[in-house]
């Protein structure tokens, strides 16, 4: 089975990224495949059940970096950064998560969408415009990214364009 995992807090503007995003997908598309939309949150450890029933599994979060906000990086397996996943509400960083997992014989094959944020220190549950911006680019490479599993969407009548 495949995941989508969006990992952050939806109080804190952009750091909410990766819930918007798996509600979006919620919201827009209707999936057919064996495919598994996770809201992450800030659930660390929680997420150890879901993880464990996955085999290919992408994650999208927001990442500080020095890059201009909205900038989308992929990451793949071998190349995730120790560093990369900040710490959860509850101290425990997803890349945690995943070696938990892999103590446990568990290496599902892992991809990583990151979003440079604008602004994640302030609250509210709005994503900046830079983001709200990127959202496009990043559903189109979620997307494509799934097509390999043999998952196919439509989307949903019943979905409202946000103004």
């Amino acid at each position: 089975m495949t995941g989508i995992i969006g990992i952050g807090n939806l109080i804190l503007k952009d750091e909410g990224l990766g819930v918007h995003f798996i509600n979006l997908l919620r919201e827009k598309y209707i999936f057919n495949g064996d495919i598994k939309l996770i809201d992450g949150s800030t659930l660390g450890y929680g997420l150890l059940d879901d993880i464990f029933g996955l085999d290919d599994i992408i994650v999208v979060d927001a990442l500080k970096t020095e890059e201009g906000p909205g900038r989308i990086f992929k990451f793949k397996n071998g190349d995730i950064p120790a560093n990369l996943m900040k710490k959860t509400a509850h101290d425990v960083e997803f890349i945690d998560v995943i070696t938990m997992c892999a103590l446990q014989g568990h290496n599902p094959d892992i991809t990583i969408f990151a979003v440079s944020p604008e602004d994640c220190s302030g609250v509210g549950t709005e994503l900046s415009p830079p983001l709200r911006d990127a959202m496009p680019k990043l559903e189109n490479l979620v997307l494509e990214e799934i097509k390999p599993f043999g998952i196919n969407w439509k989307i949903n009548p019943d979905y409202i364009i946000p103004l």
